[in-house]
């Protein structure tokens, strides 16, 4: 297993080279981690320390906007060999969104890998309007809505959004997921918002909506 001085030392290297940071990668794959424990016990708490650093001071927000980049990009030069380990097409769509205006969309991004990895088809939209939420539901079959949400200023207008994506959506079983900072560090706030049930990391919520999943309805 990565310990939290491995996250915190890929956390540093993000703060230098792209060059290190592939480095410190393949060492781990050298050492027999697989890409899904990096991802999570590597990459998701690298950025998490980083969050850390600037909350308490020890950077600033250029760098950990500078640090989150680079991650986010070692997930994009990853997700061919990722997605090499993957499984069969199970005829499965998610939708996965991101709060409006974002600015870090990683773990949605990290998310949106292990849907593929499962063989779902993914889409992923940062809306700045519900509207645009709706009018994509309306016209696509989707098996699994999934929302990230990072502060409770979030959730009036989400809970509104999830009543009317259920409305709008011509699937009668399309399951709504909550994820994302809010999620993990204060999943309670999420009782009253109406989805289905809340993730706490890629892998397991992944794995529960593959779980016995029979489509029901035209994938894309």
């Amino acid at each position: 297993m990565l310990s939290s001085a491995d996250a915190e030392q890929l956390a540093r290297l993000s703060l230098q080279t792209t060059s290190d940071l592939n480095a410190q990668i393949a060492l781990w794959q050298r050492r027999g981690l697989d890409l899904p424990q990096i991802y999570l016990e590597g990459i998701t708490e690298a950025a998490r320390v980083l969050g850390r650093w600037w909350l308490s001071d020890e950077i600033d927000f250029a760098s950990v906007t500078v640090g989150s980049s680079r991650l986010h990009r070692l997930l994009y030069d990853l997700s061919p060999q990722f997605l090499a380990g993957g499984h069969a097409p199970l005829g499965a769509t998610a939708l996965l969104l991101a709060e409006p205006e974002s600015q870090h969309t990683m773990g949605l991004f990290m998310v949106s890998e292990f849907f593929r990895r499962a063989g779902w088809y993914t889409l992923m939209d940062q809306p700045q309007m519900s509207a645009n939420v709706l009018r994509m539901l309306s016209g696509h079959w989707v098996d699994v809505l999934a929302l990230s949400i990072s502060t409770e200023r979030q959730l009036p207008a989400l809970k509104k959004l999830i009543r009317q994506a259920r409305q709008m959506s011509p699937n009668p079983h399309m399951v709504v997921i909550a994820g994302g900072p809010l999620a993990v560090n204060q999943p309670h706030a999420l009782d009253d918002l109406g989805v289905d049930w809340v993730g706490q990391d890629a892998d397991s919520t992944v794995e529960r909506a593959s779980v016995g999943f029979k489509p029901v309805g035209p994938a894309l």
